[in-house]
């Protein structure tokens, strides 16, 4: 940790499971070799694979590098309308085939699920893909989804938790990446076929997507209709093994060195709160995580919450690198007592107030709290991908507590960055 993150928190008022099954060697060897895939400029870089022969569900992950954080200056919204075009063309091209297909486009990340079935998936894939990379956009259709967007922007013009969340994208990010995530009207109504285009030639490129397929699907099916420079393949419960090109080690690196605080004030009925906290970008995740869990934990159960509205607790990936961001929103005259409960919480793990009684019980918490999360495929096909990236490997959904100890907690929280904190709302001029 550098010298320049120190330790202390004290706020002033101021993001093929290609399973090759390598229990099943005969299915492995018929992945082409990576240096035959190496070749290929249209090839994935990662796929990950999770076979659920229960059910005859499947859903297809696509993440793209790139969201509305990359919109030109003066061309807000692009990332936006394009990924609506694109989602409302492929509900055109999958129409026969019952398929659906949602894209979500983030500050730094953007998102496209499709949701079939194991019979149907290799075709749906094979249209979404041509949808997603070949087929021209069509002008009447990016007309009318401009429009309507228009129209969406006009309504939600004065919506608070959009003002909010601009302003903590340019407290975390600075003002370069602090994009309106739609857009203004004056930007969208400049929007062109051709900008789009461009749009969509630097963010949706295969050769640098990742990949999960989550459900019924033979592990020897999905490497024949999807290749990759690297697949993860799984042997037993635990053990992972990358085949391929290796991946890269972690690289270590903070979202950013010197935290802060800025108060926004604004005349609306309650507060938010963004408190959000660096680590390093090579340390383990898990234990980052589990620590997420604990501060939620401590910010609402069993505990009286006077004045709170919401509370969500998360690792997010930024651009610098990673954080461990806490959002409350709370009623106004409570809101100094919550940023403070933050303060006070990370203090007090850092300070190892953890028992070791207390981590097992909050870690079952957190695994049961994992698993219901994660039995949608589509937030599983997420979290494979984020944990293929930052660990070099997903990790098992309900694994044992191995190496994880109450001191390890502490640490992570005593490691954590300076924070940079926002809060938004009424009670205060703006700092």
């Amino acid at each position: 940790m550098p010298a320049s993150l120190p330790p202390a928190r004290l706020l002033p008022w101021t993001a093929l499971w290609a399973i090759l099954s390598l229990a099943a060697p005969a299915v492995a060897a018929r992945v082409p070799p990576a240096s035959d895939l190496a070749a290929a400029s249209d090839t994935l870089q990662l796929v990950v694979v999770s076979e659920r022969p229960w059910t005859s569900a499947v859903a297809v992950t696509l993440s793209f590098a790139g969201g509305y954080g990359d919109d030109p200056p003066g061309a807000e919204g692009t990332a936006w309308l394009l990924g609506k075009v694109l989602e409302r063309a492929a509900a055109a091209s999958l129409a026969e085939t019952g398929a659906v297909a949602a894209i979500e486009v983030e500050g730094d990340r953007t998102w496209v699920t499709l949701l079939t079935t194991s019979g149907d998936w290799a075709a749906a894939y094979r249209t979404l893909t041509r949808t997603l990379f070949t087929d021209p956009l069509d002008a009447a259709l990016a007309a009318e989804t401009r429009s309507e967007l228009s129209g969406q922007l006009f309504f939600q013009r004065d919506a608070p938790v959009r003002a909010f969340e601009l302003a903590a994208r340019r407290v975390l990010l600075g003002p370069e990446r602090a994009r309106p995530p739609m857009g203004t009207p004056s930007s969208v109504s400049g929007l062109t076929v051709e900008a789009l285009e461009a749009t969509r030639t630097r963010i949706y490129r295969i050769d640098e997507a990742r990949l999960a397929v989550v459900g019924a699907v033979e592990p020897a099916e999905a490497a024949s209709i999807v290749g990759a420079h690297r697949t993860m393949a799984r042997r037993g419960e635990q053990a992972w093994v990358v085949e391929g090109a290796p991946l890269p080690p972690r690289a270590p690196g903070w979202a950013w060195e010197t935290g802060g605080r800025t108060s926004v004030a604004d005349d609306i009925t309650n507060n938010w709160i963004r408190a959000a906290y660096p680590f390093d970008g090579a340390a383990p995740r898990r234990p980052v995580e589990v620590l997420a869990h604990v501060i939620g934990e401590q910010l609402g159960i069993d505990r009286p919450a006077p004045g709170l509205i919401s509370r969500r607790v998360e690792v997010r990936e930024l651009p610098g690198g990673p954080v461990l961001q806490v959002t409350i929103a709370a009623q106004w005259p409570t809101v100094r007592a919550w940023e403070q409960r933050i303060v006070d919480i990370l203090d007090q793990l850092s300070a190892g107030n953890l028992s070791p009684d207390d981590l097992n019980r909050q870690y079952r918490r957190f695994r049961s709290a994992r698993a219901l999360a994660m039995a949608d495929p589509e937030r599983e096909g997420r979290r494979l991908l984020m944990e293929a990236e930052s660990d070099g490997g997903p990790g098992e959904l309900l694994a044992p507590m191995e190496g994880l100890s109450s001191e390890e907690v502490q640490r992570t929280a005593a490691d954590l960055g300076e924070p940079r904190v926002l809060v938004y709302g009424p009670g205060g001029p703006s700092s």
